[in-house]
């Protein structure tokens, strides 16, 4: 990764050639143009750039918001592109070594991430500058869960990720990187517990986001993943995972908001433009696991209508360009307490976590599955493969399906009864040109 220059009279954020920064206005400080004084010793100036992390991580086709739910549900043969003219969305439907180096989808996913990290990391690294601790804690919080958003998507799309900002980075795996995540989320978390964000803090970025249970939420996601990063299961990091999805609120919305100036990307491909649709009435699922018939499980017309014999638009989260979307959602903690306690084969409390989920009528996001209990194989297997179908249902579009394949060991490419395109994905152009470093790319 190039380096970030900082220079004397601004903090100029490169990676590789010139990249578009997200345009901003009174209430967004843009990075390249502030001077460094302002941003590194003024409060109010790290509280822009707080809310700026918001803004670049979620408005745009370039933001991470839009490259990774499409990346991760093209991955699963979750989505299908309407017009083959978007030629990047359809390499990812397409999967394989149609994805080039020079898509522009896993580009944005790679570079805004990075930039994303990278101002995240001006904000912790500058804590001290916040007198107040209300303000200081605020602060920790919110550069915390953008650095772990950021740096925890590219770790579900690629084999390794530079951890450092500086000429010709060093490649970190993928289980380093998920480490520094979680040590980030750890220290914001215990400072969380002591102190609440000001009020000046929360006034000043875009509401919606809440912190203390986010943190939460976001420890228990990438303690899951960690549980199995290796290829086999860590119980240490499983039962993390299961205290922190506990202690996250299910009662509590955490949400990305927009307005009819800040859009939802999501919602402007597939309400205005129609880029892509999903592929089928049952989200993708294959080898058995699509519910017979759709009809019967409301989750798939809470996330997609039918208009004709082959369109399904997207409607839930991406309905439109005001359409809020979720950090994380109620299912998305009960399924991670089933998955754990099921590799842990401590069947009942899995089955007890499971069904928390299959027989729900609605939750605070009106998402219902309104199915019977489960009642199969009282195995690790078994359990396994219902709690990975109800991810594909209860979490649709939630950017996470491709690792979720991944580590519930689903038909990979070229496999029999293949049920993903790809493993990861190749390390876009921009940083080979401009970064010696960089590994060589995963066959698939």
């Amino acid at each position: 990764m190039k380096t970030h220059y900082i220079k004397k009279t601004a903090l100029l954020l490169m990676l590789g050639s010139a990249l578009p920064i997200v345009s901003c206005n009174k209430e967004y400080i843009n990075p390249s143009t502030a001077s460094v004084p302002s941003v590194t010793t003024s409060p109010d100036a790290l509280m822009n750039l707080s809310a700026g992390l918001q803004r670049r991580f979620t408005i745009g086709r370039q933001s991470p918001l839009y490259s990774a739910p499409i990346g991760a549900a093209y991955g699963v043969y979750a989505l299908y592109t309407l017009n083959i003219g978007n030629t990047a969305e359809k390499e990812l439907e397409t999967g394989k070594g149609a994805v080039t180096q020079a898509n522009s989808v896993v580009s944005q996913l790679w570079t805004q991430c990075l930039l994303a990290r990278t101002e995240a990391e001006t904000v912790l690294n500058n804590l001290n500058v916040a007198a107040d601790a209300g303000d200081k804690v605020g602060l920790k919080a919110y550069g915390s869960i953008f650095y772990a958003l950021s740096m925890g998507t590219l770790v579900q799309f690629f084999e390794h990720i530079p951890l450092k900002t500086e000429n010709n980075a060093a490649f970190s795996p993928r289980a380093d990187v998920l480490k520094k995540v979680i040590e980030v989320l750890e220290s914001a978390d215990a400072d969380l517990a002591a102190t609440a964000p000001s009020a000046k803090f929360l006034s000043r970025v875009p509401a919606g986001i809440d912190v203390k249970n986010t943190v939460k939420a976001l420890l228990a996601r990438y303690y899951n993943i960690q549980s199995m990063i290796t290829g086999t299961y860590d119980a240490a990091s499983g039962n993390k995972a299961i205290t922190y999805a506990s202690a996250a609120s299910l009662t509590v919305k955490s949400e990305f908001r927009f307005s009819a100036v800040t859009t939802n990307p999501l919602g402007e491909w597939n309400f205005t433009v129609n880029v892509f649709g999903a592929i089928d009435s049952t989200l993708g699922l294959r080898n058995g696991l699509a519910p017979v018939p759709a009809a019967t499980d409301p989750r798939v017309g809470f996330y997609i209508s039918r208009t004709g014999p082959t369109t399904y638009p997207l409607k839930a989260f991406a309905l439109n360009t005001t359409a809020s979307y979720p950090v994380y959602l109620p299912g998305e903690m009960h399924l991670i307490i089933a998955e754990n306690y099921a590799r842990q084969s401590q069947f009942v409390q899995s089955k007890t976590a499971l069904d928390a989920v299959r027989t729900k009528t609605t939750d605070i996001y009106g998402i219902g599955a309104s199915q019977p209990a489960y009642s199969g194989a009282m195995t690790t297997a078994a359990l396994l493969t219902d709690i990975y179908k109800q991810r594909r249902l209860e979490m649709f579009l939630c950017g996470q399906e491709l690792e979720d394949s991944r580590r519930f060991g689903r038909p990979g490419p070229n496999a029999p009864g293949e049920e993903r395109n790809r493993n990861f994905y190749p390390y876009p152009l921009i940083e080979r040109d401009n970064n010696p470093s960089t590994p060589a790319d995963p066959a698939i």
